[in-house]
């Protein structure tokens, strides 16, 4: 401590010596092998006195060191004082929303072909802006503060508003070369899509139609975010991320199907749960309506086989005693072999919802596709 002191006293002299100084503090305070304690707390609120302490040091270590009380009271003091908030750009911006949609820095430099360290110290100065560390660590990865969750959508809106600047707002879909995909939740809604391939071939001659199978909820923001789908349609959303906008699209029904040659429609809740199940694995953490609704009777059914798609479940199911809980769409199409009848218990009615990106907002392209879809919903 009489080192640090003596350190001090000799760099605190005029500013030749500043840079000095600030080098010193700078190494102590982000050293690895320090632990938070009176030291950091002295040489951090020292920094805050002098005013010309580099801002990405003292961010590093308090980071580092997850002090989130005294982080936020240093990164307001800078954010009110120090720090210019018209130096935050849209690429800080766009790194701050690429981070909190994927939960990850290393990602996130993959996505914009940066270095972690670059990626890191955007963040840094969106953290410093706000006064809040915006994003703690969560297990291996990380999560975003309330604050965080607080700004993402204002954002996103602001980003929109930028990228609304150029967007192209009489788009041309007859000189469009490139392709276009959706991320579709069930085969039960093909009916529905050829009818916009039908559309889209006789307006847009040169665009491929590429419809996908949409990945678990977990990871449709970032789909959308990364143009790996123009748009998706989800099932019963609920809690759409900020950065998501959506618009109803149609709705359906679960029933329950089944072979008549090998077996009886299911009459009651009990020869539900006990009966054979065949589902589609389709990924990600989330329960199923079919699940929810078992809960609240205290009853959990039997899976026996899990398809890789919904549309082949149908095929598994024909010549055995299995049943499936599908959309009733499905009927028309991949399940006509099959009969069906109504759950002996309450499911809920499955609400499809048309969803985009926030950033596309304002997109001509991706409005006009948007219009296409919802004007050929049912």
């Amino acid at each position: 401590m009489k080192y640090l002191v003596w350190c001090l006293a000799r760099y605190d002299v005029p500013s030749r010596a500043t840079s000095n100084r600030n080098f010193f503090l700078s190494n102590w305070l982000t050293r690895t092998d320090r632990k938070p304690g009176s030291i950091q707390l002295f040489l951090a609120f020292y920094c805050i006195h002098q005013r010309n302490f580099p801002l990405r040091a003292l961010v590093t270590a308090c980071s580092h060191y997850r002090d989130l009380a005294l982080y936020q009271s240093m990164g307001q003091k800078f954010s009110m004082e120090n720090f210019d908030i018209l130096r935050l750009d849209g690429h800080t911006l766009r790194v701050f929303l690429m981070v909190y949609e994927i939960g990850s820095i290393s990602r996130t430099a993959d996505v914009f072909n940066l270095n972690q360290s670059t990626i890191s110290h955007t963040v840094d100065k969106m953290r410093a802006a706000v006064g809040d560390p915006l994003f703690v660590k969560s297990g291996r990865g990380i999560t975003p503060t309330e604050r965080a969750e607080t700004i993402a959508p204002r954002v996103q809106e602001i980003l929109a508003g930028l990228e609304g600047l150029v967007a192209v707002k009489n788009y041309e879909a007859s000189r469009d070369t490139l392709p276009f995909c959706i991320g579709l939740p069930t085969p039960a809604l093909i009916p529905q899509i050829k009818i916009v391939q039908d559309t889209l071939s006789a307006l847009a001659p040169n665009v491929q139609f590429r419809v996908g199978r949409l990945a678990p909820r977990e990871r449709m923001s970032e789909m959308l975010s990364l143009a790996e789908i123009d748009l998706a349609i989800a099932i019963n959303v609920t809690n759409l991320p900020a950065t998501l906008n959506s618009a109803r699209y149609g709705e359906d029904n679960l029933v329950i199907y089944y072979d008549p040659n090998m077996r009886s429609p299911i009459e009651t809740v009990e020869e539900y749960a006990k009966a054979n199940h065949c589902v589609a694995g389709l990924g990600g953490n989330s329960k199923s309506i079919v699940e929810t609704a078992l809960d609240l009777q205290g009853l959990k059914r039997k899976i026996t086989l899990i398809s890789p798609t919904a549309s082949t479940l149908g095929q598994f199911v024909a010549g055995t005693d299995m049943i499936a809980t599908m959309p009733l769409g499905l009927a028309r199409e991949s399940y006509r072999d099959l009969a069906y009848c109504v759950p002996p218990f309450t499911l809920p009615q499955l609400n499809y919802d048309l969803v985009w990106h926030r950033k596309f907002e304002n997109s001509g392209r991706n409005k006009w596709f948007r219009d296409l879809l919802l004007e050929h919903s049912g």
